[in-house]
């Protein structure tokens, strides 16, 4: 079984957030891509497929499949535009368990950059200020978070409670065996923490155990809080992730606005190859 390693969201190799690429892997069982992602020790992998003009794809992490991932779509990009282009840019459609989606890819100047259109940002729900201070409470955060703007679950395709703060990330401390049940009350998947001023951002899966280096399915989420909320500055924003885990990554958002309503958040990021890799049969 032939594989790609790339790196998302960074220019140089050994930066960004790790993507292990399965390629002709319309064979495989559920299980089979569950045991390869967990051999293949990245904090997700992408498994693809042709079906006539167009392509398939399922992603995993370690701990199980999911509908929709930034990083992984990314990354899947350049091994698109690798193997089957022929030009300078390129647009890709890819078919997920839920949508389908809509990537450009691109090199320029000696630079690879895939852009992921996220489509309308959903803002599903508002936490009340007791019921983010639990969520705080439960990061270690206590009553320190950012009180004058709310907790909010918004998505783009994965359900994010996105939960401001004031700087301090370096304080966070996971205080719940798992996050799950009190995120689940509140319609999210996962927690994102972001730095409001310095645009910085964190997440994990919800044990705590191990923290995503750059999370391209949280920065859509993100970007359209900070829009609605005055913050965006502009419509091209830079979120930067993984300083505490030794990969800083960049995450470009691009805030497409149509009328008065944010129609679209398109999510980009430098992608990188490392290596070929070959699994036994």
């Amino acid at each position: 079984m032939k594989a790609k390693l790339v790196n998302v969201f960074s220019a140089e190799r050994f930066g960004g957030n790790g993507l292990t690429i399965f390629p002709e892997a319309d064979g495989l069982s559920t299980g089979e891509m569950q045991a390869l992602t967990r051999e293949a020790g990245q904090f997700e992998s992408i498994f693809v497929w042709r079906e006539g003009d167009t392509f398939a794809a399922r992603i995993f992490t370690m701990e199980e499949e999911l509908d929709f991932a930034g990083h992984p779509l990314l990354g899947l990009a350049y091994y698109l535009h690798q193997t089957y282009g022929d030009r300078d840019r390129h647009a890709w459609r890819v078919r997920l368990n839920r949508r389908t989606a809509a990537l450009t890819s691109a090199w320029r100047d000696g630079r690879f950059t895939a852009t992921l259109a996220q489509g309308r940002p959903a803002f599903l729900r508002t936490l009340t200020r007791d019921e983010a201070g639990e969520v705080y409470a439960a990061l270690g955060l206590g009553a320190g978070g950012r009180r004058n703007y709310p907790a909010e679950v918004v998505s783009t395709g994965l359900p994010y409670l996105v939960l401001p703060v004031a700087g301090g990330l370096e304080r966070i401390a996971f205080q719940v065996a798992d996050l799950s049940p009190l995120l689940a009350s509140h319609g999210a998947k996962f927690v994102y923490v972001l730095d409001i001023n310095g645009r910085e951002g964190r997440s994990w899966d919800n044990a705590g155990r191990v923290e995503d280096v750059a999370t391209g399915s949280a920065a859509g989420p993100a970007a359209a809080y900070l829009h609605k909320h005055g913050l965006a500055l502009g419509r091209t924003l830079t979120i930067t992730q993984g300083r505490f885990v030794g990969r800083p990554s960049r995450i470009e958002a691009e805030l497409v606005i149509e009328g008065m309503e944010l129609a679209d958040v398109r999510v980009s990021g430098e992608v990188v190859e490392v290596a070929d890799l070959a699994f036994a049969a």
